[in-house]
C-alpha cells in the first residue's frame, strides 16, 4: 500500500500555533506559532503561556486588561494545583483562594471546571474545517483533513511543546472527568466535520459516507495525540518525536486515502 503523502496544500492556521507549546498554563496544548499544539489538542487550554497572554493584552483598555490579568491568575493557579494534586482532587474554591479571588469570579471566567483545561471551542475544530473547506479541486476530504492533521501533530515534536504535552498528558490521564470530556470534544469535532461533508456533497440523512469519513479522520487525530503523549512521557521529544508522529501519520493517511481493502489480510 502506498505511503506517500499527497502534496500538502497551504492551509492557514487560525490558531496561535497548534502546537507550539501546549503548556499546562491552561493546560492542554496551547501553541503560539504554527500548526502545532493548540490545534493538536482536542481541547486547547483555556489560555496559552504567560508570555503569549501578555502579548494579547497589549492595546486593551484598562478594564479589559484587569479582566485578563484576573483570568491569568486563575489559569495559573489552577495549572499549579492540577499539576500538584490532579484535576479531580482540586476544588474550584481552592483555585479561587490561590488566585486571590472569590469562587464566583472563577465561574464568571470558566462556567465549568473542565474549561480550565479543555476549551469548549478548541481551535482544532475550526482549523480542520477550514482546511477541508479550502482544499483545491480534485482533492478528497480525507486527503485534505489527514494532511492537515499530520502536519499539525508533527509540530508536537517542537522543543517548546514537549513540556506542555507531558503536563497535559499527566493531567488528562489522571482524571476520568477530563478523559470523558476529551472524548466528547472529539465527538463534537467528528459531528461538525460530518455535517460539513454532508452539506458539501448533498448527501441524504441516510448516507453513511459523511459520518464514516469524519470518524476516520478524527480517529487518526486522536491516535496521534495519544501517541505523542505516550512518547513524550517516555522521554522522546524533539526531532525524534516529530519523525515518529510524521511516519505514523503518513501510514494512517495512506489508509484514509486508499482504503482498508489491502490492510491486514488473513494469510
Amino acid at each position: 500500500m502506498p505511503e506517500a503523502m499527497p502534496t500538502p496544500t497551504p492551509t492557514p492556521t487560525p490558531m496561535p500555533g497548534p502546537l507550539p507549546a501546549p503548556v499546562i498554563r491552561a493546560v492542554p496544548g496551547a501553541p503560539a506559532a504554527a500548526p502545532s499544539a493548540a490545534a493538536a489538542d482536542p481541547g486547547r487550554p483555556a489560555e496559552g503561556n504567560r508570555q503569549g497572554r501578555r502579548r494579547e493584552r497589549r492595546g486593551s483598555g484598562v478594564r479589559e486588561r484587569r479582566r485578563l490579568e484576573t483570568r491569568d491568575r486563575i489559569v495559573d493557579a489552577a495549572a499549579e494545583l492540577f499539576a500538584e494534586r490532579g484535576f479531580d482532587a482540586v476544588s474550584v474554591v481552592e483555585i479561587a483562594q490561590r488566585a486571590g479571588v472569590v469562587e464566583k469570579t472563577v465561574f464568571n471566567h470558566f462556567p465549568v471546571k473542565e474549561g480550565l483545561v479543555l476549551s469548549a471551542d478548541p481551535p482544532m475544530r475550526s482549523a480542520l474545517l477550514h482546511a477541508v473547506a479550502t482544499r483545491p479541486a480534485g482533492e478528497s476530504v480525507a486527503a485534505a483533513a489527514g494532511t492537515f492533521l499530520v502536519r499539525a501533530m508533527t509540530m508536537l515534536g517542537s522543543p517548546e511543546a514537549a513540556e506542555g504535552v507531558a503536563e497535559m498528558a499527566r493531567v488528562v490521564r489522571g482524571s476520568r472527568t477530563l478523559q470523558a470530556r476529551e472524548r466528547e470534544i472529539l465527538g463534537e469535532i467528528t459531528a461538525a466535520l460530518a455535517a460539513q461533508i454532508r452539506e458539501e456533497t448533498g448527501a441524504g440523512d441516510g448516507a453513511v459516507e459523511p459520518d464514516l469519513t469524519a470518524a476516520a479522520v478524527t480517529a487518526l487525530y486522536g491516535r496521534l495525540l495519544e501517541l505523542a503523549r505516550d512518547r513524550v512521557l517516555a522521554g522522546v521529544t524533539g526531532p525524534a518525536l516529530a519523525d515518529e508522529l510524521r511516519a505514523a501519520g503518513r501510514r494512517g493517511l495512506s489508509l484514509l486515502q486508499f482504503g482498508l481493502a489491502g490492510y491486514a489480510k488473513r494469510r
